[in-house]
């Protein structure tokens, strides 16, 4: 028996291979409805350098997305697992770089401790979200980046806490 195929006025919406069911490209899906999602994760403590917006050090996290539209929206979530040393007042922040430029970032400060420098070996958690326009209509990687205050040290998923990205394609 050939395998099922569901036309709409002579076009193909759904097909059947063997137990695979696929719908067509060309199906238009309503808006608010989510087309596709990646995700990734990392447990690789990384140190971060960078010092100002713009020239982040990367995290050592990033998650590779093809568009199905450009006309689309990608809703970006992050956690990031971190560790400031002892230092008055640390702060770091992020931003997420698609390898030209910064698509989003916080604007001030996105973790800042109100401190007088005694608090030692602390773990936080950095919750980050953006909704931007794809730039391209190819494959991008999106790359997490972080920049600090001086003079303190930040690492990353320091002692295998995992930070994770995860990116959801949706339909305008």
């Amino acid at each position: 028996m050939p395998d099922p195929t569901f036309k709409i006025d002579g076009a193909t919406v759904l097909s059947k291979s063997g137990t695979t069911v696929s719908v067509d490209s060309g199906v238009k899906f309503p808006a608010g409805h989510v087309i596709q999602t990646v995700v990734n994760s990392t447990s690789t403590a990384t140190s971060i350098s960078g010092t100002s917006q713009g020239s982040g050090t990367s995290t050592g996290l990033s998650a590779t997305i093809t568009p199905k539209s450009q006309t689309n929206k990608f809703l970006i979530n992050y956690v990031g697992a971190l560790i400031m040393d002892t230092a008055a007042a640390p702060a770091v922040s992020i931003e997420i770089h698609d390898g030209t430029s910064v698509v989003a970032y916080d604007p001030q400060w996105g973790w800042q401790m109100n401190s007088d420098g005694n608090e030692v070996d602390n773990k936080y958690k950095y919750p980050f979200m953006a909704y931007i326009t794809p730039s391209s209509s190819s494959a991008i990687t999106y790359t997490v980046r972080a920049w600090k205050r001086q003079p303190q040290g930040v690492t990353f998923q320091v002692d295998n806490t995992v930070s994770i990205i995860s990116i959801q394609e949706i339909q305008q």
